[in-house]
């Protein structure tokens, strides 16, 4: 694993929820959010960078195995630099770390979602080799 990037771990949880209010356009509590936090930390699903120990940025994976397509997948939940640092490679390692885990993992593609107005990300999403291949198309239950 490089340096700056490690398994997160239960004392996280603030400077990952400050990173996720960056991203969130939703309203959450924090008590949801530690649920969530909770849930997929048990998982290992959550990804630190971290520089001078100073939480600048997480990724939250999952690996599929869907049977439309019968070969294992990685999905990129979520993705988040601080706004501050944004810009000097911290996107980048993630994205390569995870991309090997996938391969390690038997996965044959990496997928990532990503909100219309987020046009920065898709440019560094096309820069990192990835293509607009589906809709993601979704109905709000509550």
């Amino acid at each position: 694993m490089p340096d700056n990037i490690r398994a997160a771990a239960i004392n996280d949880i603030e400077g990952i929820y400050l990173l996720i209010r960056q991203l969130s356009r939703h309203d959450f509590t924090k008590e949801e959010f530690n649920e969530c936090y909770s849930y997929n930390l048990e998982r290992g699903r959550i990804l630190v960078y971290e520089r001078d120990g100073i939480t600048c940025g997480c990724i939250v994976f999952i690996i599929h195995y869907h049977m439309h397509f019968s070969h294992k997948t990685m999905e990129i939940v979520n993705l988040v630099v601080d706004e501050n640092v944004r810009g000097c490679g911290i996107g980048k390692e993630l994205l390569a770390y995870v991309e090997k885990i996938s391969i390690d993992a038997g996965c044959v593609r990496v997928e990532v979602d990503s909100s219309k107005q987020r046009e920065a990300a898709h440019r560094f999403y096309y820069r990192e080799g990835f293509t607009c291949s589906h809709y993601k198309l979704t109905k709000d239950m509550i």
